[in-house]
């Protein structure tokens, strides 16, 4: 893993990840003029096809020792994780220290700040903290923040966290369970499920459009500095969403209530299933925010809305 060289002075941006999110990421990052991105990734020979005058790719292994990590990642001027939600619990503060000591690293040559993007690309971890013990990695989240508050700006680092609320695409996921659509075909049933309440609400956004967000802070149209930052293509009550997809599908809904107390019930039937402590984690606060109060907002952004997701889902 060689640190990559940089004769035309390109802004060089490293990417990590290449899975959902990060494909998002790097197709909409990708057209910024006089940049030059570095994919992170474990397999390289998969996405060969990605390879580019603009776009090189690097065998990553964030799990390697942090002693050849930090030079590598003091190379780059920005660092972005799109690592994924299976991160472990000491992963993700590893990877902070490792850009902090970067950062560092680039203080020392007199270059300017690294810019790092952490894994954060979700709920508001300041106020879900760990769900009361029950999301011990929610918690390692709020915990980077304060790292990233107290040690970044000494350490030559400057940081952007991105607030997503939930994928657009898992609001409708089968697994997920709230967009029902298992006997749809059979029987002509579309079953809309409620984490807490009717009136519970959730942020969502779809990940084509955190990558034309992001591309937009990179460009510097919106302050970003050392900050969390909140987007969302749409925030719904589930009394909302039942009516989205009885308007969407032309059909009655059929409506299930899972109330915090069900989904307690049924974590504790299977206290290892991470689908059902999400569940109990959505089902509280810090899953939404006000769309007024987003960075696409104040950029006059349009976004994907739950309406405009389904129609398409549902014609596909």
């Amino acid at each position: 893993m060689a640190p990559p060289t940089n004769p035309q002075k390109q802004t060089q941006i490293l990417l990590i990840g290449l899975g959902e999110l990060g494909l998002a990421l790097y197709s909409q990052i990708s057209t910024l003029p006089n940049i030059h991105i570095t994919l992170g990734i474990r397999s390289p020979a998969k996405h060969t096809h990605l390879a580019s005058s603009t776009t090189s790719l690097l065998e990553l292994d964030v799990t390697s020792q942090s002693s050849t990590l930090i030079p590598l990642f003091s190379a780059f001027d920005v660092v972005i994780s799109a690592t994924g939600y299976g991160e472990s619990e000491d992963r993700l503060p590893k990877l902070a220290h490792e850009i902090l000591a970067a950062g560092r690293l680039r203080k020392e040559k007199g270059e300017r700040k690294l810019w790092f993007f952490p894994w954060q690309w979700g709920v508001d971890f300041d106020v879900t903290g760990d769900v009361g013990g029950l999301m011990p990695l929610f918690g390692v989240q709020k915990q980077i923040r304060a790292l990233l508050w107290s040690e970044a700006e000494a350490a030559g680092v400057q940081w952007t966290v991105v607030g997503t609320g939930l994928f657009m695409s898992f609001l409708f996921e089968p697994f997920w369970g709230i967009v029902d659509r298992s006997k749809e075909a059979e029987r002509g049933e579309l079953t809309v499920r409620c984490l807490r309440d009717w009136d519970h609400s959730v942020s969502v956004t779809d990940v084509q459009d955190i990558g034309r967000v992001l591309a937009r802070i990179l460009k510097g149209d919106v302050e970003a500095a050392d900050t969390v930052l909140h987007i969302a293509g749409d925030t719904i009550t589930y009394r909302e969403l039942a009516d989205i997809m009885e308007r969407v599908s032309g059909r009655q809904v059929l409506r299930e209530a899972w109330s915090v107390e069900h989904l307690r019930n049924e974590l504790q039937g299977e206290p290892d299933d991470l689908v059902k402590k999400y569940r109990v984690a959505f089902a509280g606060e810090g899953v939404y925010w006000q769309k007024e109060r987003t960075v696409n907002y104040r950029l006059g952004m349009e976004m994907t809305d739950v309406e405009t997701y389904a129609r398409r889902l549902l014609s596909a």
